[in-house]
């Protein structure tokens, strides 16, 4: 079979045209992958520098939240302290405080040498860290509303304790014959300097401690007779004189208000009387601002 030249020109040219149609079209694939990888290089690039990124701000978050764990714990340390103070002053004791605060750091915070294993660890760790401080907390409150109501109570007893031992009673039934300072002695006739206040009563008439504390005379004192005298402490004392009867010896303890003694008329004496003196430091003052209640006390105060 002959073939023209023609249709072999024909045929030659339709297979170099399309040999080149090929060739271009391989060459605009390749093209295409290498923009694609080149694309996901660039991509790859970006994830990379955002991992190291948010790994950086990870660390920088763990070092932040370990810092703040410390604090908080230095805090926890500071309050326990203050928690054993209050317990100490409420007069009670802390149960196993020591074992618990060693436990929660080591379940909390782990080696102290490195750090956190992982963000999600640091937040658990850091909510039971919070949560014991908020426990710390409630303990504290509740504690400083029984450290007060415990001062106040004390307060309230040592403002009874004073009043106790401060006199302010009339120490006898009668009225108020001689007062306190110069006078024309009764007995001997010239000016003497009266060291207390005569109240005038009737033989036997009782008499009671102005103010709680310990005897310290009770017997014959000279001028005064039969005589009481009881030391209330800080220096103050109060003294019984021409007495007809002593109820208590020496050393006792007596309450304000207790019987001590019956009035009498012993001693460098005209007549039944109760000489009553205040002292400070044993030296006498006037016994009128001592003298606030004149009702006669009541002998609840007997023992």
């Amino acid at each position: 079979m002959n073939l023209s030249p023609v249709f072999l020109l024909l045929t030659t040219l339709a297979m170099g045209f399309g040999l080149k149609a090929l060739v271009l079209r391989s060459e605009t694939v390749e093209k295409a992958r290498i923009q694609q990888v080149v694309e996901l290089e660039r991509k790859n690039d970006q994830l990379q520098s955002f991992l190291v990124h948010k790994e950086k701000e990870r660390e920088q978050m763990i070092k932040l939240a370990d810092a703040r764990s410390e604090e908080l714990w230095l805090e926890l340390d500071s309050r326990d302290q203050e928690l054993a103070k209050l317990w100490k002053l409420v007069g009670k004791k802390a149960s196993a405080k020591p074992a618990r605060k060693e436990e929660g750091r080591k379940a909390l915070m782990g080696s102290r040498g490195g750090s956190m294993s992982s963000t999600l660890e640091v937040k658990r760790r850091y909510q039971r860290l919070m949560t014991t401080i908020q426990s710390n907390e409630k303990e504290m409150a509740n504690l400083g509303v029984a450290a007060k109501a415990y001062r106040e109570n004390r307060v309230r007893q040592y403002r009874e304790r004073l009043s106790s031992r401060t006199p302010s009673l009339w120490p006898c039934t009668g009225d108020l014959s001689s007062g306190y300072g110069s006078r024309i002695h009764p007995v001997y006739g010239v000016g003497r300097f009266h060291s207390g206040c005569d109240i005038s009563a009737p033989m036997g008439t009782e008499i009671r401690a102005a103010a709680a504390g310990t005897v310290s005379t009770s017997g014959w004192l000279g001028g005064y007779g039969q005589a009481i005298e009881i030391d209330h402490g800080s220096g103050l004392s109060t003294l019984y004189g021409h007495c007809s009867q002593l109820v208590v010896p020496v050393g006792t303890q007596v309450i304000k208000g207790q019987l001590v003694a019956r009035v009498g008329s012993t001693g460098v004496s005209t007549g039944p009387h109760l000489h009553y003196e205040v002292k400070i430091n044993g030296s006498t003052i006037d016994p009128a601002p001592y003298l606030k209640e004149k009702e006669a006390p009541r002998p609840v105060a007997n023992l």
